[in-house]
């Protein structure tokens, strides 16, 4: 009987301007070692009664999903889930598990599916492709849906941009989030965030991070969601008083993500460390994964 792990980056979506479009894969991952077996069998490494042991499973039900998409049946499987990506987050949680059953099915199926199709299969499933995409392809992706399909393009990060989160001790749903944005906007408006993220792209591209902190000054959704955040104001100000590159919120928040540099790095975790937190938050400090999500069979 052949033993499969499967690991899935964390990933942060909706980076600055790039509402909906823009997202980068993390250096924190969950894992899924798996085979099959008489019957499902779920384990988590550490207990957690919001994650479901049944059919119901995240993972499990997107591995389904994709083996009856191509008519197939999946057979049962053993899951053991290795859960680090913290959940309700803004760091891709569910887009991790889609992922990881996707990739599930297609290993014990033999589908043999690109990556362009995982993707079409996870965005079905989320709803919108600025997670899945990243924790698919790795590195900093920018998603578009075009009038043949999803199209994307990844750019691989330097290594020398350093990454760290940011994550409130509160939850904020994705539709919580979406609730507070403006159903129109002024022209001025979409051509600001238009430029911004253009130079956003530039700068991750050519390491330019001079113009990081510009890039990312959204006016569609970070200047309404952060009212959301508890702390953003008091993380935001820290880490740009200790030399942060650039701040802007994961995802649809809570957590936040902020660019540095080495030099800074240090500084930045000291200033976060001594902030005067409302509700308190745990810092990940992190990179760029430019690999994206894996599957190797174990010895």
């Amino acid at each position: 009987m052949k033993t499969y792990r499967v690991t899935v980056p964390a990933t942060s979506a909706n980076i600055g301007c790039g509402f909906d479009s823009f997202g980068v894969a993390l250096s924190l991952s969950n894992t899924v070692i798996f085979h099959e077996d008489s019957s499902l069998d779920i384990e988590l490494e550490t207990q957690d009664d919001r994650i479901p042991l049944d059919e119901s499973n995240m993972i499990y039900s997107s591995a389904l999903y994709t083996a009856e998409k191509f008519s197939r049946s999946l057979p049962p499987v053993h899951l053991f889930q290795q859960d680090h990506i913290p959940f309700s987050s803004g760091m891709g949680s569910s887009a991790a598990c889609i992922v990881a059953g996707i990739l599930i099915a297609d290993t014990l199926l033999d589908l043999g599916l690109s990556d362009e199709q995982k993707l079409e299969i996870a965005t079905e499933l989320e709803g919108h492709p600025d997670n899945v995409s990243p924790a698919i392809f790795g590195g900093f992706c920018i998603t578009i849906n075009s009038d043949s399909g999803l199209r994307v393009t990844r750019i691989p990060v330097k290594d020398d941009l350093k990454l760290v989160i940011c994550h409130p001790h509160q939850t904020i749903s994705t539709d919580e989030a979406r609730k507070v944005l403006p159903s129109s906007y002024d022209r001025n408006v979409v051509v600001s965030n238009i430029a911004r993220g253009a130079l956003l792209i530039h700068s991750l591209h050519s390491g330019d991070y001079s113009v990081l902190r510009d890039s990312l000054a959204d006016r569609i959704h970070q200047p309404f969601r952060k009212k959301l955040i508890t702390d953003y104001e008091i993380i935001e100000r820290s880490s740009y008083e200790a030399g942060a590159l650039g701040v802007c919120i994961s995802g649809a928040g809570p957590s936040v993500l902020i660019f540095s540099d080495e030099e800074h790095l240090q500084a930045i975790l000291s200033a976060l460390g001594k902030a005067d937190s409302a509700i308190g938050f745990d810092v990940y400090t992190l990179s760029v994964d430019n690999h994206g999500a894996t599957v190797s069979e174990m010895p």
